[in-house]
């Protein structure tokens, strides 16, 4: 029978004792899985779609998580040896990486069973979130891991939002994650149902948690998957997915319209600047954090409510049509 590491928290379910943070990220594998299924056989996929692709995905995405983590985080000072990689009861895993993974599962699938990837992407996409919402709250359990920068004022002290360390109190940031996943699951999910170019959802996955993660990552300080004890590599990725559901979005509107489509894929560049500028200001400045993050939050939403007018209008003229 295998020991459980004394160092991390455990919980019993059915009887077992089991690590803590697994037992969420089991249950969201599970409730993802589900929804996967469900939304697979509303949409009259073929058979035997949904575990294909969940072995797939699951497979994938558990592999590149591993992988994106041990060659770009260097919060240890090193890249990760590719022998210690082999050992995955250590810990060390990229969300990105997981949702990067499942993604080409699931095109893989598509391409397997001879059917849209765009298609099963859109149905993946709430499944993904609703996986990301149960992550998360796993990650309460890992000391000093989702958690914020010291807070500067008491605003949030002795509230849920906040948990107290040896030098302060610092915002429950995966409380945040979790909460934003799973309404993205919801908006996503009633997508699914209304979008009527395939692939869609898809981008208004990539537009909407890109954007939210923008700033999520921004507010959590726990050094994961770091280089320079600054720069954030899943922000950074974050980033790159709202970017690519703009440019997708804004170079099939080009012709039709391309002054809007021009003002978003202007709008990157823009929000990056503006992003690490900001970045830079948050520990060297006095300037309060609320304006700082009031005005991240406008540079971000730029991009993401242009790239989602592009899409909407795509639309408007398909049910016109």
């Amino acid at each position: 029978m295998i020991t459980l590491r004394s160092d991390a928290p455990t919980s019993f379910f059915l009887g077992m004792e089991v690590y803590s943070f697994g037992l969420y990220v089991t249950l969201g594998l599970a409730l993802a899985m589900i929804l996967l299924s469900l939304l697979i056989h509303k949409a009259g996929l073929k058979k035997g779609t949904a575990p294909l692709t969940g072995v797939l995905s699951m497979g994938l995405g558990f592999v590149l998580s591993r992988l994106l983590f041990g060659f770009m985080d260097e919060s240890l000072g090193q890249v990760m040896p590719l022998w210690v990689m082999l050992r995955v009861n250590t810990g060390g895993y990229s969300m990105m990486g997981a949702l990067l993974g499942a993604s080409i599962g699931a095109a893989l699938s598509a391409r397997l069973t001879r059917q849209n990837a765009a298609r099963l992407l859109d149905l993946l996409a709430p499944a993904l979130l609703l996986f990301v919402a149960c992550e998360r709250l796993g990650e309460g359990y890992i000391e000093e891991f989702g958690v914020s920068r010291l807070l500067s004022d008491n605003l949030f002290n002795g509230s849920f939002l906040a948990v107290e360390g040896d030098y302060g109190w610092r915002l429950n940031t995966y409380l945040l994650e979790s909460v934003t996943a799973f309404l993205l699951t919801l908006i996503l999910l009633r997508d699914t149902g209304r979008s009527r170019r395939m692939g869609n959802t898809f981008l208004a996955f990539l537009l909407l948690f890109g954007g939210s993660q923008i700033l999520l990552e921004s507010l959590r300080y726990d050094q994961h998957m770091t280089i320079k004890a600054y720069v954030k590599l899943q922000q950074v990725i974050s980033m790159m997915l709202l970017g690519t559901g703009v440019i997708v979005l804004a170079v099939r509107n080009l012709k039709k319209r391309r002054g809007l489509a021009v003002a978003a894929l202007l709008s990157i560049p823009v929000t990056v600047g503006i992003g690490v500028g900001i970045e830079f200001m948050i520990d060297r400045t006095a300037v309060s954090h609320y304006l700082l993050y009031l005005a991240f939050l406008i540079a971000v939403s730029v991009p993401v409510i242009l790239g989602l007018k592009l899409r909407k209008e795509e639309t408007d003229e398909e049910i016109g049509h």
